[in-house]
This record gives C-alpha cells, structure tokens and sequence, in this order.
C-alpha cells in the first residue's frame, strides 16, 4: 500500500495538475491574438492557451515582454509557454510545439511606390529594393527571407523592431515604408485605423507556416508536454478550440484551425 501510495504521489507531481501554473511572454497589444486592457489580456491566442490550461488543471500567469527578451527568458528557464512561435530544428532545442493554433500568413505591408516592381521574394533577393522595412527582432519569416537577411547588401533595407506596436508606429509616422505583418492582423489594424489615408496595403505574400504553442522543454516534463499535447487534441476533436476562434472571424480574412500536430521532443508530427 504505501509503494502503491508514493507512485501515485510521483505521478501527481509530473502532471501540471500538481500546483501548476504556466508564465506566458506577452508583450503589448497584437490584434487579434493578444489585447490588452489595463492590467488583463484577452485575445484569440489568450482564449486558446487558457482554455487550454484549463484543461489540464494549469493557471496562467502573464510576464510582459518583448518578444526577443521572451526567447531569452525561455532559455533562462524564467517562462513556459509563448505563442504564435514557428517551427524549425533550432527552436525545437528549447521548445515543444503543441497546437498549431493557426496557419499563419506573412505579407509585406506597405507603401506601393515605395517597392515599384517588387512583387515577390525572389525579385528582392536579385534586385533589392528601395524601400525601407520593418520585423519583428527575434521573429522566424522562413529560409528564403534568411539568406535575402544574411546578404549584407540587402539586409541595409530592413530595420529590426523590439515589439509589434512599435513596428506599426514606424510605418504609419513614415519611418520606414513597409512592415512584414501577419494579414490577419492587418485587416484588424485596419479596422482601428484608416490606413488608406496613408496609402498602406498587402503588396505580397512572404511566408506562411503553421504556429504553434512553444512549451519550454526546461520546465516542463515529458509528461506534462504530452498531455498538453494529448488535451489541445480532445479540444480540437470536440469543437471547442473553433467555437473561440468563431467570434474572431472577419470577412476580408478567415482563420483556419490546423488539425493537431504537435512537436514534441524526439517526436515525429503526431497528425
């Protein structure tokens, strides 16, 4: 009796059941997915990940941060979940990928005249271009914008933003003529601000990927991030997971829920 009772102790203590609670890095608003309001958050990527958390008995816990610090503190062990995070081998070093929770879509947003005949990647990585553009430091837009990045001649055209307001702040006050922004959060950005006053549109497509929950694989175990995975799984096969999403639907974009495929260490895409 008592072995049986000191292995069910320990399994209670691998499971996020046991006094868990989940830091997330979340920096200032990023409509829709991320909103502040005075001292609370709402958002698509709030609503998912705290439905979520529910799920497994798991509170959340807020941490402001720019997004590159937030890498940072996941490496620091000082976080244990971020969202919207991209994959690829060098993340999956420090991150267990649980969702994805969007299949996200990266354009550059701009001033037209300021980008004249650039209508794809492949022409910047040849041509260059005039114009000016903003990321986000630290953010993953695929391999073909990496190398046009490690090319000192053309990475003199970008100009690399702590946070996503700041980014938006830049374009509209004429600082720089273009930003690399996710669409949707464009047409949600668009609907705060009247962008065609200052001649601002989707020019083309750079990337898309599906994004996922990152959960740090230093502070949290195997088990827990199995059973994240395991949960997000029930909530997407119950409809759950698309009844939060419903009511962020716009008509110029709507959202696509990934089926599950989740990353986990040492794992193949559970599809």
């Amino acid at each position: 009796m008592k072995l049986l009772h000191a292995a069910l102790v320990c399994l209670l203590l691998s499971f996020p059941g046991y006094s868990c609670t989940l830091r997330m890095g979340i920096e200032t608003s990023f409509a829709p997915y991320i909103i502040q309001q005075g001292d609370s958050w709402r958002g698509l990527n709030v609503e998912l990940l705290a439905r979520l958390a529910q799920e497994v008995d798991c509170k959340l816990e807020f941490i402001h941060s720019p997004w590159l610090r937030s890498l940072k503190l996941i490496e620091q062990g000082e976080l244990d979940v971020l969202s919207h995070l991209s994959y690829n081998a060098e993340r999956s070093e420090h991150f267990a990928f649980i969702g994805p929770h969007q299949q996200e879509v990266i354009y550059l947003v701009g001033i037209a005249k300021a980008f004249p005949g650039l209508t794809d990647l492949k022409k910047l990585k040849r041509s260059g271009t005039s114009g000016i553009i903003a990321l986000l430091n630290g953010a993953y837009y695929g391999d073909e914008l990496d190398s046009i990045l490690n090319d000192a001649k053309n990475r003199t055209r970008f100009v690399f933003i702590r946070g996503n307001e700041d980014k938006q702040a830049m374009l509209l006050n004429g600082r720089v003529h273009g930003v690399l922004e996710d669409i949707a959060a464009y047409y949600y950005w668009k609907k705060q601000t009247d962008l065609s006053t200052v001649g601002l549109e989707p020019l083309f497509e750079v990337y898309q990927s599906p994004v996922y929950f990152g959960f740090n694989r230093r502070t949290l175990s195997p088990q827990q991030l199995e059973q994240l995975a395991k949960a997000w799984q029930l909530l997407y096969s119950n409809g759950e997971l698309s009844r939060i999403v419903q009511p962020y639907q716009v008509a110029e974009y709507q959202f696509s829920l990934p089926q599950p495929a989740s990353r986990l260490p040492s794992q193949e895409p559970q599809l």
